[in-house]
């Protein structure tokens, strides 16, 4: 067993992808340390063999610790850079993780599209007829809070809408910036 994980270290420490892992090594690598707790609880710790059998316990769980490390680094790294990972060479438990990440990553890719579309729809300067608390803009920025009369640029969609409800009237500026 011992061998088995420290050829799975040995080739996630050499390349830069994951690796293929036998299906079962952390199942069996848990057993193997459980066997090895079980040998240390009979075992004087200050015997030779007693020594011996610390040692390749904190050494087993060292390499199982560091495999794990080096695989969740890549499967973040590949997530920031909007990679995706070959899951047949991932654990069950890592292709649900890769699955989650990624449906992350493409929840929070969506605020940004939508950001993106004001330099399509562009500013628009409206003067406010009434007080009004701040509002979060389609470009999810926070504007106001506004007092009657003051005059403001917003992002066209927000002004339409306070058009809309009479709490807002479009200005024609001649010279305006349009698109940001």
């Amino acid at each position: 067993m011992y061998g088995d994980l420290y050829k799975a270290w040995k080739s996630e420490k050499s390349n830069s992808l994951p690796q293929p892992l036998p299906e079962d090594l952390y199942h069996r690598t848990t057993m193997y340390l459980r066997g090895l707790d079980e040998e240390l609880a009979t075992t004087d710790r200050h015997t030779i063999q007693g020594r011996l059998l610390v040692k390749e316990k904190e050494v087993t769980e060292r390499l199982l610790q560091e495999l794990k490390q080096a695989r969740l680094q890549k499967i973040l790294s590949a997530a920031q850079n909007h990679a995706h990972i070959q899951t047949t060479s991932m654990t069950e438990n890592e292709s649900n993780l890769i699955a989650r990440i990624e449906q992350t990553v493409l929840s929070l890719d969506q605020p940004l599209q939508a950001s993106s579309k004001l330099d399509e729809t562009g500013l628009i300067v409206v003067r406010i007829l009434e007080d009004l608390p701040e509002i979060v803009g389609v470009d999810l920025r926070i504007y106001g809070p506004f007092k009657k009369e003051d005059v403001v640029s917003l992002p066209e969609p927000n002004a339409r809408a306070l058009e809309k409800q009479g709490a807002a009237k479009a200005i024609e500026v001649k010279n305006f910036p349009k698109g940001g």
